[in-house]
């Protein structure tokens, strides 16, 4: 009778303990992811490619038009870098708005975004583009922070 007893608390355990997870704010999660995008984009505009791809998770995606998948911190720097290195290249954002799952843990920006380069003649064209970020809270050296995830 006790084995049944515990085999129902454990039971009843595993349906109401998932439902305990605590909700964070969401609007306080949003203003700070949005905050981290404003670092990140101040980060780019230094060009330290280091300091840049330090805002990528270790298995974060990059879908881009000219270099289509770029997969893992390896991937990304070597852009990063080739993208350091063209005379006059810029780059910046603006985030316009966040969301942040209940649970805290994945959210998503929308930012202004835009990209000065050299043309084949040397003249200097810049795009403008809304761009989506997906971000996951990740445990770095026992604190949690945003990463880009894709």
């Amino acid at each position: 009778m006790k084995i049944k007893h515990e085999v129902l608390f454990l039971s009843l355990l595993t349906l109401i303990v998932p439902g305990m997870a605590q909700k964070v704010n969401q609007k306080k999660a949003a203003k700070e992811l949005m905050e981290i995008s404003r670092q990140w984009s101040k980060a780019a505009q230094s060009g330290d490619v280091d300091q840049i791809v330090s805002y990528w998770s270790d298995d974060a995606v990059l879908m881009t038009p000219d270099n289509g998948k770029l997969t893992g911190k390896e991937q990304l720097t070597g852009m990063v870098s080739g993208a350091m290195q063209i005379p006059g290249f810029e780059i910046s954002w603006e985030p316009k708005e966040a969301h942040v799952s209940e649970s805290g843990e994945m959210g998503f920006v929308l930012a202004h975004k835009s990209v000065k380069v050299p043309d084949e003649s040397g003249n200097f064209n810049t795009f403008y583009f809304i761009e989506v970020g997906i971000w996951e809270k990740q445990k770095v050296m026992e604190a949690e922070k945003y990463h880009r995830h894709l």
